[in-house]
């Protein structure tokens, strides 16, 4: 064979694979689309298996809720991914994917009198092992899939949305927070505070808060880096007066267990607290 029979056999062979290459490179995305979905369904059906060993109990197969045991998820206010009436009515600020990868993983461990009032007496258990729980971090994520895969939901709300939404100061939920106590509705002392109060709060402050939020309130204390959320900024103005007293009063009685920050009730006397 002659060297210019080699060469145009050569070009012919490069030119083939170019065009394989650009044949496969336009069918990629719908390669990898059809990839995505079938990871995804995979991902639901682990999550179906990981939900009937570990959630039916409480949940229902179908979330429907068992009675005294736990309520329905399966439900159009916590579903609606279109709406959001739910995650609205509390106030969430991120993705109904995050509210029920937080719930799932942290738990509800602080006892809740609005759940109880409604006949479910259990707290929601640890499942993550990043929280001592027994499920790995992915297998949360499949239970997630799953419980979305009901979306929009098919059972009605667990109470009405107004009710819902007031039912803490500050727009938070006994079903997030546990129950605020009386002591949250005014503080003890006349407004603006006294100088020996505020001093008071800065000591407390200090001794116990300091280590995550930061001995400048600004969010960035030593222990902040091992939370699953930074702490917020206490300096931030404009933040912090969307929020009120007894919004304050709540996250520190009872915490932000998914965020990392626990709940001071029993820790603190409610004056330390206000």
């Amino acid at each position: 064979m002659s060297t210019q029979s080699k060469i145009l056999i050569g070009i012919l062979f490069t030119l083939g694979t170019l065009v394989m290459l650009v044949m496969i490179g336009v069918n990629e995305d719908n390669r990898m689309t059809e990839q995505q979905k079938v990871f995804h369904g995979r991902n639901i059906e682990r999550g179906a298996e990981y939900f009937a060993t570990y959630c039916v109990l409480c949940h229902g197969d179908r979330g429907q809720g068992q009675p005294g045991l736990g309520p329905p998820i399966n439900r159009t206010d916590l579903l609606d991914t279109k709406n959001a009436p739910y995650l609205r009515a509390i106030k969430w600020g991120g993705t109904l994917d995050d509210f029920l990868h937080d719930t799932i993983a942290a738990g509800r461990p602080q006892p809740s009198k609005f759940y109880a009032s409604q006949g479910f007496g259990n707290t929601m258990p640890t499942w993550s092992q990043d929280y001592g729980g027994p499920l790995r971090p992915d297998q949360v994520d499949s239970i997630v899939a799953f419980v979305e895969n009901w979306a929009p939901g098919e059972n009605p709300p667990l109470v009405a949305l107004e009710q819902t939404a007031t039912a803490q100061p500050g727009g938070a939920t006994p079903a997030a927070t546990g129950a605020a106590s009386p002591a949250a509705v005014a503080p003890p002392f006349p407004l603006p505070p006294s100088a020996d109060v505020i001093a008071a709060g800065k000591t407390t402050f200090n001794a116990k808060c300091s280590p995550c939020h930061g001995e400048n309130a600004d969010g960035n204390g030593p222990a902040a880096a091992a939370l699953p959320k930074k702490p917020r900024n206490f300096t931030n103005c404009d933040e912090m007066k969307q929020f009120s007293m007894a919004a304050h009063y709540d996250a520190v009685e009872n915490g932000r267990i998914p965020n990392g920050m626990p709940a001071w009730k029993g820790n603190l006397t409610e004056e330390q607290i206000w």
